[in-house]
């Protein structure tokens, strides 16, 4: 990377250039045609770099699946309608929040209206809102294409952050609204628990100024909505990776919550069930599944038990409020609506559908009592029905037919020119670092067009076929074994501009701080939970903690050592302001982007790529090294965007099977006296959004990928 004169520059004369080698070409007799990139030069560098055609990678399979569930395709087809009703059920929220209120578009969200929050996780959290680029304030607020990005520089590209000229900045973060502030008392209406509606001074249409209740909006999220399309390839899921792998049964955090127990009947049917501690490997999204349930930024009043969201599921009927399209390629057969054209809901209903899927060891025993009463067995153990039934119906969300996927099968024609030069830019992590394939590649496309391909660097964290290194495929190494933490080289700052040092640090491998905000306004992977830190590095460091370390969490170092020996850990740990690297599948249909959802377009992003971010000064101390190896222009950055938009997979952007899904009614805003009206995402069945006559999924607030409108 050049600071901004020496890049335009350099861009005129490469135009001149290929301007001159085109003319040149059209001048000879006959009109020979100009020099293309060969695709399959292309192919073998992205073979080479660990790229291929996701449905080549093997789904991650839960550990002990036949200790929760019953075997057989009855069974499996139960417990994924189960999920998948509860993902999309609105009845489940305290007030008509479903899990799909989040993850409707794309597996993601692309509302624009009171989806800002204040800086909630910041070491010191804020609860004010500040303006935005166009001089607006949430919350109720609805957000505009020049409000982005979040960090504004006089010159959007320049790298060096001596130079640097902010015109204007953000804490606040685009995320999802959910539930209204409310005290729970008891379960209600479907759609609406009871309880004690009270003040929001942060969520407040005159925060920070005159506050009265009745002007409370919808409470917002920390952080931006990922997708949970692709999410079944996670070691670890959450941003800051906080959904465990092994799954406790109950809550989100695994072996950082020792009091977690589920109930089991070792005797007969209504005997009397005994509490016991599990650790369900490869289960993450179960991890995270239990989470909104009871969550008060999300689905659920405040202090509302689960078993109570067990207790008033199983008294309803299964997306009661909701119509499911006959055609629903999982839930089509039990549509009240196939039969009874209008008519919502299913023909079954929750506890049917846990019978058939479940051990009975799990649900049919005799009552228990907990803290908020007594219930059931089925009601005492839902989260562990809730959080593996979300699971299995997750693990059928892979899009693995975007044209990437054709053209690492063999298609030729699947990728355009300008992709196959962006895939290239993604590939090129610069002198000595790439697989021989790939400078053969380089090579060939530049003296094709007569342009340099970029150091994109990306595959460096964004690896394998799922496009991120947090993924299953790129932290095994072989043999059934993973590598979930690593040594990695550190950057520093020279002249203002970064550069890699004869430094090295510890990671959690698949987690990155690439200063997109200061580390202080989120510590993410170097936070706690449950008064433990989430970081594997920081549990294998301490000797105390070494019990909650999963299989693969080994130190490649010995901390005994000192610094000096060989064999030594390094003393620097890269955790502090590290978030889950997202993979990049349908990309294009899920903005705002990055943790906080601060960049409107995938070209705002790659320019956040080409100046080497927006804080790695400020965060330099646990900023990822891989940063500092960008050296992009702008030649690279539109033909990097379309190579981006091969990872789109048809079927997510038109809700083909497996991503169709029941009507659902999501938030738009408003206050408590006076709420927006909802706007309603209308069912699709199998055959998606053309058979039902609606046009295909955009981008968040209908911008170009490549700016503008």
């Amino acid at each position: 990377m050049r600071p901004s004169p020496v890049k335009n520059a350099k861009r005129v004369i490469e135009v001149m250039t290929l301007m001159a080698f085109i003319l040149g070409l059209a001048g000879f007799p006959g009109g020979q045609a100009s020099a293309q990139i060969t695709p399959q030069a292309v192919r073998d560098a992205a073979s080479a770099s660990g790229l291929k055609s996701l449905g080549t990678v093997p789904t991650p399979m839960m550990g002990n699946p036949t200790t929760f569930l019953k075997t057989g395709s009855a069974a499996r087809t139960a417990v994924i309608r189960l999920g998948k009703a509860l993902f999309w059920d609105m009845q489940a929220g305290s007030d008509g929040q479903a899990c799909a209120s989040c993850h409707f578009h794309a597996g993601a969200d692309n509302r624009a209206r009171n989806q800002l929050s204040p800086g909630l996780r910041n070491v010191n959290p804020s609860t004010v809102f500040n303006l935005t680029a166009t001089g607006n304030r949430g919350p109720d607020y609805t957000l505009q294409a020049a409000d982005f990005p979040f960090h504004q520089l006089a010159v959007p590209d320049e790298n060096n952050f001596n130079n640097r000229v902010v015109v204007f900045d953000t804490d606040d973060v685009t995320s999802s609204m959910g539930v209204f502030a409310a005290n729970f008392t008891a379960i209600g209406a479907p759609l609406l628990d009871k309880g004690d509606t009270f003040l929001d001074t942060t969520f407040n249409l005159d925060n920070p100024f005159a506050v009265t209740q009745d002007n409370n909006v919808r409470r917002v999220e920390p952080r931006n909505t990922p997708t949970v399309i692709n999410a079944m390839f996670n070691h670890s899921n959450f941003w800051d990776g906080r959904a465990h792998n092994l799954f406790n049964g109950v809550s989100v955090i695994g072996p950082l919550d020792p009091t977690a127990r589920i109930w089991v009947n070792s005797g007969s049917a209504g005997a009397v069930p005994v509490q016991q501690t599990v650790r369900i490997p490869n289960s993450s999204l179960a991890s995270q599944a239990v989470g909104p349930p009871t969550s008060d930024l999300e689905m659920s009043f405040f202090s509302r038990p689960f078993p109570l969201i067990g207790h008033k599921l199983l008294a309803l009927t299964p997306l009661g409020q909701q119509l499911v399209h006959p055609q629903d390629s999982v839930l089509g057969s039990l549509s009240n609506h196939r039969t009874t054209p209008g008519m919502t809901g299913l023909n079954t209903t929750y506890g049917a559908l846990i019978k058939a899927a479940f051990q009975d060891m799990y649900w049919n025993g005799a009552s228990v009592n907990l803290p908020q009463g007594t219930f059931t067995q089925m009601e005492a153990n839902f989260t562990l029905f809730w959080g593996l039934a979300i699971q299995l119906y997750e693990t059928t969300l892979v899009s693995d037919r975007a044209p990437f996927d054709l053209f690492m099968k063999g298609d030729d024609t699947a990728l355009s020119q300008e992709q196959l030069q962006g895939l290239l830019v993604f590939l090129n992590r610069g002198p000595g670092r790439n697989p021989p394939a790939v400078n053969n590649a380089i090579a060939a496309a530049q003296t094709a067009l007569g342009l340099t391909i970029g150091t994109g660097n990306c595959v460096a964290c964004h690896s394998g076929s799922e496009f991120t290194a947090a993924a299953f495929s790129s932290l095994s190494k072989g043999g059934g074994n993973l590598e979930l933490i690593e040594i990695e080289d550190t950057p520093v700052l020279v002249g203002g501009l970064l550069q890699l040092s004869t430094e090295q640090g510890l990671e959690d491998e698949g987690f990155s701080n690439i200063g997109v905000r200061p580390t202080n306004e989120d510590l993410g992977r170097g936070g706690m939970e449950g008064g433990f830190p989430l970081s594997f590095v920081r549990q294998a460091l301490d000797s105390n903690l070494n019990f909650l370390l999963p299989p693969g969490a080994e130190l490649p170092c010995d901390p005994t050592l000192t610094l000096s020996a060989v064999g030594a850990c390094p003393t620097r740990v890269q955790v502090d302001g590290a978030f889950k690297i997202p993979g990049l599948r349908n990309v294009e249909l899920t903005g705002p982007y990055f943790h906080n959802g601060g960049q409107a377009t995938l070209s705002q992003v790659v320019e956040f790529y080409d100046r080497q971010s927006d804080f790695g000064d400020t965060n330099i101390a646990s900023l990822d090294g891989e940063i500092a190896l960008i050296d992009l222009d702008e030649p690279d950055e539109e033909p990097l965007v379309g190579f981006l938009l091969s990872l789109t997979d048809p079927r997510v952007r038109q809700e083909q099977a497996p991503f169709d899904h029941p009507q659902i009614f999501v938030p738009n805003g408003g206050t408590f006296a006076v709420e927006q009206p909802r706007i309603e995402v209308r069912a699709v069945g199998a055959g998606g959004r053309p058979a039902a006559g609606l046009p295909p999924l955009g981008t968040f607030l209908d911008l170009s990928p490549f700016g503008g409108p």
